[in-house]
């Protein structure tokens, strides 16, 4: 009999017994352009009325002008052109509050329409907590930035040492280049402003009740390749924990299995499922 070395397997197997947090669905009510949802091994085409469940990534075209998700309390996000972000990340929970977002790259809108506060998102250099009003927030390789359009919000700015926070105030825009610490400017200059999606320059009123009772039918989209979910399984590992739990159907694929053998060093939590061999030890030869 083998015998499997618990030692190497137990950060795999503590990620498959994680409790997830558990959030209502976000169902999209706005769709100008094209954007896929990912949820598991599904890739789906995204629709208005279309229910997105936790950890479901949504990845938006570079001609996409709005993707709207609205949240039973009146939590609003709008994502912008050319974004990628997962709809109630469980893993990322911080003080028992898990944000609505975590934004990998490109442009949210977020809003709280409704008398509870917006849970806020995560991106990889800021974390936006819970706050009351509506954020521009923009996140990319070598920048990120928030504008507090209305009322304003507390910041933490991530994986500095010493941890620096901050709040946010009506009008304010933080800016942060690369690693570098941030900074706070009265407000946005007219050349950041332009670069705002235009989609998320109307303020709009909430859709939910449009879509009681209507049953959408998703639409399949072609499978994500490697190089669609290359950047999320290479992310955080509080983010990456999961994957080979939920995209284990996709390691059947030869090129998506050929392209985690090749970037193991980058997401080591794949090397169980690629090779269980290396976790098994030989069974003791007869006395």
């Amino acid at each position: 009999m083998h015998l499997v070395s618990l030692t190497r397997l137990l950060p795999l197997l503590l990620a498959l017994l994680l409790p997830l947090q558990v959030r209502a669905a976000a169902l999209v009510t706005i769709v100008d352009g094209e954007a896929t949802a990912i949820d598991g091994s599904r890739a789906l085409v995204v629709a208005e009325g279309l229910k997105l469940g936790n950890d479901t990534i949504v990845r938006t075209t570079a001609a996409t002008t709005l993707v709207r998700l609205e949240w039973p309390d009146g939590t609003v996000a709008d994502l912008g052109p050319d974004t990628q972000a997962m709809v109630n990340p469980g893993g990322l929970a911080r003080g028992g509050s898990a944000p609505a977002l975590y934004l990998l790259r490109g442009w949210a809108k977020l809003a709280s329409l409704g008398s509870a506060g917006h849970p806020g998102l995560v991106a990889p250099r800021v974390d936006v907590q819970a706050f009351k009003g509506a954020l521009v927030v923009m996140a990319g390789a070598d920048e990120t930035w928030v504008f507090a359009e209305a009322g304003g919000a507390p910041l933490l700015e991530r994986d500095l040492r010493p941890a620096s926070s901050l709040a946010l105030k009506n009008g304010e825009v933080y800016v942060r280049m690369a690693a570098a610490k941030g900074r706070v400017a009265p407000r946005p200059t007219p050349a950041q402003m332009q670069r705002v999606p235009r989609g998320f320059r109307d303020a709009l009123p909430l859709r939910t009740a449009a879509f009681k009772d209507k049953a959408v039918t998703a639409k399949p989209a072609a499978a994500p390749t490697y190089a669609d979910l290359r950047d999320w399984l290479a992310g955080e590992t509080a983010l990456r924990r999961p994957f080979p739990r939920r995209f284990a159907a996709l390691a059947r694929d030869g090129a998506f299995r050929a392209g985690l053998v090749e970037h193991l060093a980058r997401h080591p939590e794949w090397e169980p499922l690629l090779f269980p061999e290396r976790f098994t030890k030989p069974a003791s030869a007869p006395r």
